[in-house]
């Protein structure tokens, strides 16, 4: 019993010093919104991203599979059912190959928070 009246008020402490304040975070663009920039941005986006050759040239790769991949975005799938996936893993391979202020700068760009321009 001593040892609960000891734990009450530390609780209470505990608890009183939560920061209630906290915004929930915000999600980022859905992921059909992203396969669907990923179709159509062109190579000049790309390089003003200021990718890589080896960059540029993985990106295109990519590009080329969520044509086959990035159902969501509403691209033409193939019969065969091996290549029905749902684009997640060409966005996780796209996340992979830019670099995080690029990937940032280009999400910027799908959503139209950058007026429409790749921010420098």
């Amino acid at each position: 019993m001593r040892m609960m009246k000891t734990l009450v008020p530390f609780a209470a402490l505990m608890l009183c010093g939560l920061d209630t304040t906290a915004q929930p975070t915000t999600a980022g663009p859905s992921s059909e919104v992203l396969q669907s920039c990923l179709l159509g941005t062109p190579t000049e986006t790309w390089t003003a991203l200021k990718l890589t050759r080896d960059q540029l040239r993985r990106v295109q790769n990519i590009q080329e599979a969520c044509k086959e991949e990035c159902g969501a975005a509403g691209a033409k799938k193939q019969a065969n059912p091996i290549s029905n996936a749902d684009g997640t893993t060409v966005m996780a391979e796209l996340d992979n190959i830019l670099d995080d202020d690029q990937y940032r700068a280009w999400v910027a760009y799908c959503t139209g928070s950058s007026g429409g321009q790749v921010p420098k």
